[in-house]
Parts: structure tokens; sequence; C-alpha cells
């Protein structure tokens, strides 16, 4: 799997949801992207930041690692960060500097027994690179699970929808609690437990809040969840960052 930077090209553009934008990027140089579902890259901004340092941030990449030569994040616009509004406003045709692909949140290679996906809030982009990674090596059953705040957050359910393959079976927690609050990892776990009633999964993948994705884990394990059959990545409040 390649990894190291990487010179990108902008193929495609457009606006989804509220504040949000679909990015279609390819490397300059035509070579694969050696990336595997609910992988992300670091994309430089090119912004300079009053400390000195370069803008860089990272995004998942939410299509099937079937297709190589090109690939699709959505970023959704943050107030004034300078990451986010660059690639809202850049133009099609433009470069930009990624590393990459990192991140071990991903099916082993011909996976093919049950799996569940689980995301919170913009996780739903590395969900949707995994269910669609997993579709494609023909998974026997996916399930996703999507905890979300409102509707329209970032990606719209429409938007998800249209790219789930048909053997995913999508599961919407509209209204979720928000980030931050307190019952938030009780009302998460609660979900979870009903969605895996049928018995653990060979697989199950967690990307999102970790406030919300390290206690699911516990509870996931407390039900009988295979050890090491549960990996997490944290988008944000990640509590092993916090720890250090």
């Amino acid at each position: 799997m390649a990894q190291g930077s990487a010179k990108i090209r902008i193929a495609h553009a457009e606006p989804i949801g509220q504040g949000a934008r679909l990015l279609r990027v390819e490397r300059v140089d035509g070579a694969e992207l050696g990336f595997a579902g609910g992988q992300y890259v670091i994309i430089n901004s090119g912004v300079t930041l009053p400390g000195g340092k370069l803008a860089k941030r990272a995004y998942s990449m939410l299509s099937s690692d079937a297709e190589q030569r090109a690939v699709e994040i959505a970023v959704k616009r943050i107030g004034a960060g300078p990451a986010s509004n660059v690639l809202n406003d850049i133009a099609v045709g433009a470069e930009l500097e990624w590393s990459g692909p990192w991140g071990k949140l991903r099916l082993p290679p011909g996976f093919s027994g049950r799996a569940l996906v689980i995301a919170t809030d913009t996780g739903i982009t590395a969900a949707l690179g995994i269910a669609r990674s997993a579709a494609a090596a023909g998974a026997a059953q996916l399930d996703l699970l999507w905890l979300v705040e409102e509707g329209d957050y970032f990606v719209p359910e429409a938007f998800v929808r249209e790219r789930l393959p048909a053997a995913a079976r999508l599961t919407v927690a509209g209204g979720f609690l928000p980030v931050g609050h307190p019952e938030r990892p009780a009302r998460a776990c609660a979900l979870v437990g009903d969605h895996v009633a049928d018995g653990p999964r060979d697989a199950v993948l967690c990307a999102g809040d970790g406030a919300v994705i390290y206690p699911i884990r516990d509870r996931l394990a407390s039900l009988g969840a295979p050890e090491g059959s549960v990996l997490l990545e944290s988008f944000f409040n990640n509590p092993l960052k916090k720890s250090l």
C-alpha cells in the first residue's frame, strides 16, 4: 500500500447538504491511491496558521476501494476553519499536496463474514467507505448504524442511501443527543445493544465521537464480541490523546 506525500488534483466538485461539498480527487501522476475502505488522507490546504504551521486536515475516503484511480471525500465548512474553507471554495483542476493513506479502520482483505459499521456525526464518511468496499468484497451481511443529531447534518440521509450498496442495511438514529451531552454514551450503547440482539458480528467498525465509540466497544465486549473484533477511529474527543 503506497504511503507518503503526493500531488492531487480536484477532478470534480459539487455541493451536498448545508455547508458541505463533495470532491472527487485523483493523483496528478495518475498512480493508484492504494487505499482500503475506511482509511483517510491528510490534505495540506496551503494555508499557514498564526503559529507558522501549515493547516493540514484528515479526510476519510467515502468511495469504494474497488476504484483506486480517484476517490471521493466530503468536506464540511466549519466556521473560519482554514482547511474546510479552502476545500469548499477550491476550483476544479486545482492541485494540493496530500499524504496517506493512513488508518487501521478497515476490514481484512477478502472479508466475507457479518459486519456492523457504526458512525456518529461526520464519521459517516469512513462508514460509507467501509460499507461500499465490504459489499464489493462480498461480505455476507452488512449493517450500518448512523447516530446523528439532525437529518441535514453534514451530508443528507438521501446522499448516504444513494451511495450505499443494495446489500447494506442502513439504520439512522436521527435526533441523537448533541456532542458533549452526558447521556450520549449510554444512549448509544443502548441502541447498539438492540442492534446486535441477534448475536455478535464477526467485525464491528466504529467511527466518529471518541466519547461515544469507546464505551460502545466496551458494551459490545460485554455482549460477547470476540477480542479484537471491534475497531475504532476517533474523529474527535479521542480519550487516548487526552490521557497523554
